[in-house]
């Protein structure tokens, strides 16, 4: 079995670097096809020995072999992240599922591979969200497009074998296509609202215009791959879903933020920020460390949190609408796209395969 990780692992590594080259052309709107590899700086196009995933990068000492300009090092970590994911999620399905249970070995097979298909869009939107807060059409409807496959390739699976019994349950075959269509409609009717609401409220764009797509996309595939059917049950699953996106987004554009803060001199703003973070920060440890038995004191401590935290939207709410600063410093379509893949990495631990 190592060597199919190793394998899948440099398989990984290759598909990286054709993520990558996605990612740059659809930025520059060019084909992904023609022309062939080039420096993104001179223009010259690359021999096939400047190509080799990482390897060409630490050889060429991170430097276009012609041009000898810096080249990013986004290229390595595409590549190495889509390697490693690649490797992952062999080892979640193989290496476990197969020991345990070998005549669910073909669905596994397919939950892997679309797994990993649904990785490698997740990495082109965030790096083109990246790069240009550019999201395509069609990776997002690829995403969505992806959810549909999978529950009718699931439902013929289930459907067909039974046909030469005689039985013809309709409902298997129709219900993982219904259950995902749901999932689909209310997570882009969800961040679609929230999204038009937060801009008439603050009077400037909040999220971009293709993050309900997205946010859509990967509910629909998380929801089909999942197998769930309560429909409350997907619900709170995509609430829970856009709750792990913006803290993602949050804990990654906090220092962004305050050095923004810092450098306009918006002290009062930043007091309170940082008087909410230090007290909420009591407030918990305080309460774990039985601080709050008194009920009278947790009244108290309690209705101090509120009021610093109302004190501290009400603030950034002022300074927005003010200003016309954008609600999020970074794209909120990769964090929806960071939250999906730890849910992807999530699914066959809520399955049990593991």
């Amino acid at each position: 079995m190592t060597a199919i990780f190793a394998l899948m692992f440099i398989i990984g590594l290759v598909i990286g670097s054709f993520l990558n080259v996605v990612i740059l052309r659809t930025v520059s709107n060019e084909s992904i096809v023609f022309p062939g590899s080039k420096c993104p700086k001179c223009q010259t196009p690359l021999k096939w020995y400047h190509n080799i995933p990482v390897i060409s990068y630490v050889f060429l000492r991170g430097k276009c072999a012609f041009c000898h300009e810096k080249i990013s090092l986004q290229y390595p970590v595409i590549e190495l992240l889509t390697g490693i994911i690649f490797c992952a999620f062999t080892v979640i399905y193989f290496n476990f599922s197969y020991a345990s249970n070998k005549i669910l070995l073909p669905v596994f097979i397919i939950m892997c591979l679309f797994s990993l298909i649904c990785s490698s869009l997740l990495i082109v939107i965030s790096g083109t969200d990246i790069k240009e807060m550019k999201v395509s059409d069609a990776h997002t409807y690829s995403l969505i497009a992806i959810s549909f496959i999978y529950s009718i390739t699931i439902g013929l699976m289930t459907f067909i074998p039974d046909i030469k019994y005689g039985i013809y349950e309709w409902k298997r075959l129709f219900i993982p296509v219904a259950v995902t269509l749901f999932a689909v409609v209310i997570s882009f009717l969800l961040m679609e609202g929230l999204r038009r609401g937060l801009n008439y409220l603050l009077s400037t764009e909040t999220f971009g215009d293709g993050d309900s797509y997205i946010f859509s996309g990967i509910a629909g595939t998380l929801t089909a791959l999942s197998g769930v059917t309560n429909l409350s049950y997907i619900t709170l699953h995509i609430i829970g879903l856009f709750i792990l996106s913006v803290l993602i987004s949050v804990i990654c554009s906090f220092p962004s933020y305050v050095k923004q803060l810092i450098n306009t001199k918006k002290w009062p703003l930043l007091t309170t920020l940082v008087s909410f973070i230090v007290y909420a920060i009591f407030y918990f440890v305080a309460g774990h460390l039985g601080w709050f038995e008194n009920t009278v004191v947790l009244l108290v401590a309690t209705l101090i949190i509120v009021l610093l935290g109302l004190t501290l939207c009400f603030k950034i709410i002022s300074s927005i609408k003010e200003k016309k600063e954008p609600l999020m410093t970074i794209p909120f379509g990769p964090a929806l796209c960071a939250s999906g893949l730890i849910a992807l990495f999530a699914i066959p631990f809520t399955l049990g395969i593991i």
